[in-house]
């Protein structure tokens, strides 16, 4: 219940219009498809991110999303692309939507945003040597 009045209390204090929220949850699970959502586990440590989740193709090990416990947040830039082709907004509201999700999703506070500006495992590494 605590959960769903900080979601509505978030929703209702954001600047954000309902109707783009939802059109944003929608392109979420469409950019999904095809890729799954990894957490470290007691059994499955990831190495360079413990207890983080990432949204990787385990296909290509491309990612789209990691979010280390701490609360940081990256995104690949052509996960923010995409977004902008089908949404006409800027990076700053992406970067409020995507919070936005991944909060409630995730159920784990975000506390800062970054876009990786290429395909690498950002900062401290990330867990792409344990998929190998």
């Amino acid at each position: 219940m605590k959960d769903l009045i900080k979601k509505i209390l978030k929703e209702e204090t954001s600047d954000l219009k309902p109707a783009l929220i939802k059109a944003f949850y929608g392109f979420m699970e469409m950019e999904k498809q095809g890729y799954e959502i990894y957490t470290d586990t007691p059994e499955n440590r990831f190495k360079h991110s413990p207890e983080s989740i990432w949204i990787v193709n385990p296909k290509t090990k491309e990612w789209v999303i990691g979010l280390k416990k701490s609360g940081e947040l990256f995104y690949y830039y052509k996960f923010y692309e995409n977004f902008s082709t089908w949404f006409n907004e800027g990076q700053s509201v992406f970067e409020q939507l995507i919070t936005m999700w991944v909060e409630d999703v995730f159920n784990r506070e975000v506390s800062t945003t970054a876009m990786m500006p290429i395909w690498a495992v950002p900062a401290s590494g990330g867990f792409f040597q344990e998929m190998n």
